[in-house]
């Protein structure tokens, strides 16, 4: 039996240079909401099996009447292991990006 994966975010508004605090994120079908320093500690709910899953964030009403591109960035990640995975994003009004944290 294979171990499980974990998964945390932390959403970070370039920008403004604050935590994007209370932005929707979506892993598979447990969606929760970013907190006061733009963080999800456990996307996973303690865990689930390697695989692929789709992450989505939902910046269209974290940015409100500022002009903006995204409405929904969606990430496709292939969980090689059962290990954690952290997978910040920077986000402003016309951009964002993301990488594999620690």
């Amino acid at each position: 039996m294979s171990e499980l994966a974990t998964v945390s975010t932390h959403v970070l508004d370039v920008a403004s240079g604050k935590a994007a605090a209370g932005v929707r994120v979506t892993l598979g079908t447990r969606t929760l909401t970013t907190d006061v320093e733009g963080r999800i500690t456990d996307l996973s709910g303690g865990g689930i099996n390697p695989g692929s899953y789709r992450l989505l964030v939902e910046v269209g009403a974290y940015w409100g009447s500022v002009p903006h591109l995204f409405k929904t960035i969606a990430l496709e990640l292939e969980l090689n292991e059962g290990r954690h995975y952290h997978v910040p994003l920077l986000i402003s009004p016309y951009s964002c990006t993301t990488y594999r944290g620690t």
